[in-house]
């Protein structure tokens, strides 16, 4: 009897030692079983979902996770234990989480397994990264307002220089008349030179501040896009599919608009491409931006600080709440392929 009582006495102080360790840990944690049912939720993870310990054990980890990353969940924890394939076992991914007062907000999440004995069950490492969101999406829009400032200078301001420069030019070009016509042939080739300049200044102007996207949407700008690429490089750049105004928020057009952007400039620049597709898809189920080119592919090992304009893509696609997946293309080239579901909804969303 006194062994048993000292073996039951150390059971309890070493689940009172875990569970004050539990309680102090900086991040949620969040024990599960392999219904799916939450059995153990920490004093952090009652501050990040805002529910009470009491009354988030016994419920199904639904409860904590938006749509469609729950279902995505669901589904990768069926196939493990079905298959042992681990999808999200042991790897952190960033999903969207849900308070109990109904606002979603990003969050940093690592799932890993437990088991004694055939009692199986799986720990949900939990970190709310909305802070870090945010402090992001400003230097973002901090680029962002640069850009439009820069792009306005040059279409207010160089362009009108320019434009008034090649006029004068001409005036000059005129007075010289057949008395001069070597300074006159060279008056007509700076002409010449500056409108050209000037039509560069423009595209590039229409590049950082695209008022083909405030004006008309999405789609028209794409289009735009496809165009000033072409004339700009030379290369075959052509759009397809929607051709109609989605209506989306102005943040989600300009951040889908800046993908594709990154993307063809990705394709023009670094894989030698002679041809560029920008596709816009909608369906009652998803919104799909695609950018393919033939160019030379992704190098399979990247050199560290080479993919900054990638990462941005990604981040720009993670602000939306969408995903981006860059892939080999089935001859050669690459496909950069944004989705965004629910888009019809995306109105109504909180972008927390």
């Amino acid at each position: 009897m006194g062994a048993d009582k000292k073996t039951a006495e150390h059971y309890s102080e070493s689940e009172a030692r875990l569970r004050a360790v539990l309680d102090t840990a900086v991040e949620g944690i969040v024990i599960i079983d392999i219904a799916g049912r939450v059995q153990l939720f920490n004093k952090a993870a009652e501050r990040i979902f805002g529910y009470g310990a009491q009354e988030a054990i016994g419920q199904n980890v639904s409860l904590l996770m938006s749509s469609p990353d729950r279902d995505t969940h669901d589904r990768s924890v069926a196939d493990y234990l079905k298959t042992g394939k681990a999808r999200i076992i042991g790897i952190g991914r960033e999903v969207r989480g849900l308070r109990k007062d109904g606002r979603t907000f990003p969050m940093i999440l690592a799932v890993s397994e437990i088991g004694v004995g055939d009692n199986r069950q799986f720990v949900g490492m939990v970190r709310d990264i909305s802070e870090r969101k945010r402090l992001e999406e400003a230097l973002v829009m901090a680029s962002e307002n640069e850009r439009m400032i820069i792009g306005q200078e040059l279409h207010d301001t160089l362009s009108q220089q320019l434009t008034a420069i090649a006029l004068m030019t001409r005036a000059l070009e005129k007075r010289l008349g057949n008395s001069e016509p070597v300074a006159r042939d060279a008056a007509s080739n700076v002409a010449e030179m500056v409108r050209d300049a000037v039509n560069v200044a423009k595209r590039l102007a229409h590049g950082l501040f695209p008022t083909e996207l405030e004006r008309n949407g999405l789609a028209a700008a794409l289009e735009e896009l496809a165009d000033n690429q072409a004339s700009l490089f030379g290369k075959v750049c052509r759009y397809s599919g929607l051709r109609d105004r989605l209506g989306l928020p102005r943040p989600v057009d300009r951040n889908l608009y800046r993908i594709a952007q990154e993307a063809v400039s990705n394709a023009v620049k670094h894989s030698g491409a002679k041809h560029i597709d920008i596709v816009l898809e909608v369906s009652p189920a998803e919104l799909k931006l695609i950018v393919q080119d033939d160019g030379c592919g992704l190098p399979q090992h990247q050199q560290p600080g080479k993919g900054m304009g990638l990462a941005i893509m990604k981040y720009r696609a993670g602000m939306i709440n969408a995903s981006l997946t860059i892939s080999p293309g089935l001859r050669s080239g690459t496909v950069v392929t944004c989705r965004l579901p629910e888009w019809q909804k995306i109105g109504e969303r909180k972008m927390s």
